[in-house]
């Protein structure tokens, strides 16, 4: 203020005092924008998205410690088990315990380490959290559940833990149920096996089917196909952790449901027959290499499996805990025959004069042919360049249907063949146009359920192959390049010169006109021979099946019920009808008539094998096959069933790389029906018939043993054929007493009493609480193994090559 007024502000003043009055309104303005910002994040948070991050804070909060529930058993038609659980005392590592220790446990896995002679390093291993970079053996479970990491231990070794815990401070020693196999390898392919879960099936169907980190799933056989019902609930315990992971409490609990048991139609003395049949088989062949052969058992009056065997075979029990990964080659290498493979609905070949039943169906339903007519079995058939014989050359002269099917002649199935071809066009390279081809025995075969899968309750079932002229072009547009490559430059890996100038001749034709479908693939096609034809030892059972119950074919079934833990059928599995016979009574008739006769009458191609048969009391009807495959000896083949006057039975064998029908197959069949009626030994059925009730639970979890078949082969006997390797990968457990319950224990409960009674031997479980970890096992082996006539895999079939069948 100067002489009483106020000082003006200059103009520097002013101008700065609206630079501040500028800065002040922007701070305002930044400061409503980030508290409308934050008012709206927060509100997004908070309103928009709350229900998400409080799921997620809660996920955070809770930890999920799973109790896996006990597994149903799977027990044969008179309830004898063949994969049930038992006790094992586990010794596990819970991390959460240990992680919190000043060494991270390190002193506790090295005293551990001393008493169940592990080294430190493979503690580690088993007890470390699987991920991305960390493989088996590791845990990929619960990190707040124990990580088992010793089997089986000795009740010395669990003692050790159980009294010292405070040298062994989050060890503990249990009773946890493990899977077992009383039977060894008995049905091995049938039942199946476990493996962890996958990353893809906790995506695919975790929530839906229950799944979680730890839980062991079906991955083969009986396991897979009925793993929802065998596996039941889990148990879940929910546990609250604080910010650090340690257990604060538990928000909520569940227990587990124990799944139900599966009762089968197999019956564990009848596979007995087929599997020790089968070993016998083929030590009397000899020789160093894998052979393999398979059977198969039916009730033709329901298409129910009593037994199906393949050699060789494997223990189921390798999987347990986990298979180490030189098990498991051994088990699917060539040079074993790959024994996780079943060839008996796994594998497909050409069934030499076993299909020539299905032939006479097409001749007389189809082709005008009559059950009184006489036809010429001459030596040999002259089709353009290619000669067609008879077995040796050896001729009948004219015949009846009847007989050409008792003494397997060829000739006169390809004459029938030869026309229907002609009839069709022949090869149809002419300008046309040709009418749709009637293909009268393809279509026959198809009608039989060759070339589609049977849809048995297993996984990996192959379809086989019946090829009409559409897929014979198919397959020639497919490998025509390598064959057009082949004749070019043949085939140098074949150290035969002779042969590999054959094939390479077959390449050259079939590189030009090898979408023909020439009059030999047609004739081989009728007498079971050839690349177009191709069925597995349960398609062929199936068939005869139907041939011999009057035209039903049957869907084939394991399973015939699955039963709650307290004995209720929860689920009746009743036989599933597939087709009916495009076929009059009367020709079946006539063929289960000729089928009787080549068992019983005077120049039957299995007289000589069943001439001490008791046929007026079971007689048996069956028929022959021999199946030619290029390089190897030949595929020897009996189907057959009985009694021949009310078939209940039908019974399939095949021997590859052997011999005649009549040498090999045939005599194996013989030996499988004397087990089951009892003919020189005790009987595998009770009065020749599979068991119509079901086998009834006890209340103590076992079944009743009253419906067990007199002289049934003992429990535990099993063939020889399993692979070497896998087979001796678990040591044998005591026996143990089916269904008694142990509650789930922790070191704290676990008194030094109740160790001492396990090492007497363990026992089975039916309710107790499971804690397993077990390394993830490869998939099982499926798909077809097909022995044709064929050499290297793009060596074109053989439009000339003679067919020297009619052996049976």
């Amino acid at each position: 203020m100067i002489g009483g007024r106020a000082r003006r502000p200059g103009p520097l003043e002013a101008s700065l005092d609206d630079r501040i009055r500028v800065r002040l309104v922007v701070l305002r303005v930044l400061a409503v924008s980030l508290l409308i910002t934050l008012g709206a994040r927060l509100w997004t948070l908070q309103i928009l998205d709350g229900d998400h991050y409080r799921h997620l804070a809660e996920t955070n909060r809770v930890r999920e410690v799973v109790t896996p529930a006990i597994r149903g058993q799977i027990v044969d038609d008179q309830g004898r088990p063949l994969v049930r659980n038992r006790t094992s005392l586990v010794i596990s590592v819970n991390r959460s315990v240990t992680d919190r220790q000043k060494d991270s446990g390190q002193a506790v896995l090295e005293r551990l380490s001393g008493v169940i002679g592990m080294p430190v390093a493979d503690v580690r291993a088993r007890i470390q959290f699987c991920s991305a970079t960390v493989k088996p053996p590791c845990w990929n479970g619960s990190p707040y559940q124990p990580v088992p990491v010793a089997k089986d231990v000795s009740a010395q070794q669990a003692l050790a833990i159980i009294e010292h815990p405070d040298r062994f401070p989050g060890v503990s020693a249990d009773l946890q149920a493990v899977r077992e196999y009383p039977q060894s390898s008995l049905a091995a392919h049938e039942l199946g096996y476990l493996s962890p879960v996958t990353q893809k099936q906790l995506d695919a169907d975790g929530a839906s089917k229950g799944y979680h980190q730890n839980s062991l799933v079906g991955v083969a056989g009986l396991e897979n196909t009925y793993d929802t019902d065998l596996r039941g609930a889990d148990g879940v315990q929910r546990l609250e952790v604080d910010r650090f992971g340690r257990v604060a409490g538990t928000a909520s609990a569940t227990a587990p449901r124990s799944g139900g048991n599966l009762v089968l139609s197999l019956d564990i003395g009848v596979q007995q027959a087929v599997e020790q049949t089968l070993q016998k088989t083929l030590d009397s062949l000899g020789g160093e290499r894998a052979r393999t052969a398979s059977g198969v058992v039916l009730d033709a009056k329901t298409g129910r499996v009593i037994a199906m065997a393949s050699l060789p075979s494997y223990d189921p029990s390798v999987f347990v805990g986990g298979v180490s990964e030189a098990d498991y080659k051994a088990l699917s290498d060539q040079a074993n025959g790959i024994p996780l493979l079943s060839r008996a609905y796994q594998g497909s070949s050409a069934p030499g004069s076993t299909f020539k039943p299905v032939s006479t169906l097409t001749a007389l339903t189809n082709l005008s042919a009559s059950t009184t007519k006489k036809y010429d079995c001459a030596p040999s058939l002259q089709i353009g360049t290619q000669t067609f014989h008879n077995f040796e050359g050896s001729s009948a002269g004219p015949i009846a249907l009847h007989q050409a099917l008792v003494i397997s002649c060829d000739v006169i199935f390809d004459q029938f063949a030869y026309e229907a071809w002609l009839a069709d066009g022949g090869l149809r390279n002419g300008r046309g146009p040709y009418r749709d081809p009637n293909e009268y025995f393809v279509r026959m075969a198809r009608a039989l359920g060759f070339g589609s899968r049977t849809g048995i309750d297993l996984p990996g079932e192959t379809a086989g192959s019946v090829v009409d002229r559409a897929g014979a072009k198919e397959i020639w547009e497919e490998l025509k390049d390598s064959y057009c490559r082949r004749a070019r430059n043949g085939y140098p890996e074949v150290t035969d010169p002779a042969k590999a100038e054959r094939f390479r001749r077959y390449a050259a034709e079939a590189c030009v006109d090898g979408y023909l479908y020439n009059g030999g693939a047609a004739v081989q096609f009728a007498i079971g021979q050839g690349q177009y034809l191709s069925v597995s030892p349960l398609q062929l059972a199936a068939a005869y099946a139907a041939i011999a119950n009057g035209g039903t074919l049957y869907q084939p079934t394991l399973a015939k019920a699955v039963m709650a833990p307290d004995g209720r059928v929860v689920r009746a599995i009743e036989p599933r009808v597939a087709g009916r016979l495009p076929v009059a009574p009367d020709s079946l008739a006539y063929i289960r008539n000729a089928l009787h006769g080549v068992t019983s009458e005077g120049g039957g191609t299995a007289t000589g094998v069943f001439a001490d048969w008791p046929n007026d009391t079971i007689p048996i009807a069956g028929k022959t096959g021999t199946a030619e495959v290029e390089g190897t000896g030949d595929t020897s083949w009996f189907a057959s069933f009985a009694p021949a006057n009310d078939p209940q039975f039908v019974v399939v064998v095949t021997v590859p790389d052997s011999g005649t029908g009549a040498e090999y197959a045939a005599p194996a069949v013989k030996a499988i029906y004397q087990s089951i009626y009892g003919i020189g030994r005790p009987a595998a059925l009770a009065d020749g018939r599979p068991p119509s009730q079901l086998p009834r639970l006890e209340r103590d979890g076992t079944f009743a043993a009253d419906t067990a078949a007199p002289g049934a082969a003992a429990a535990g006997a099993t063939a020889s054929g399993t692979a070497g390797g896998a087979a001796a990968g678990t040591a044998s457990a005591p026996a143990a007493i089916p269904g008694a319950s142990i509650p789930d224990t922790t070191v704290q409960d676990v008194s030094v009493q109740r160790i001492a009674a396990v090492a007497a031997g363990p026992t089975p479980v039916s309710g107790a609480a499971v804690r397993t970890a077990v390394a993830p096992a490869p998939a099982a082996v499926t798909g077809a193994v097909t022995a044709s006539v064929r050499g290297p895999p793009d060596v074109p079939p053989s439009p000339g090559a003679p067919a020297s069948a009619g052996s049976g």
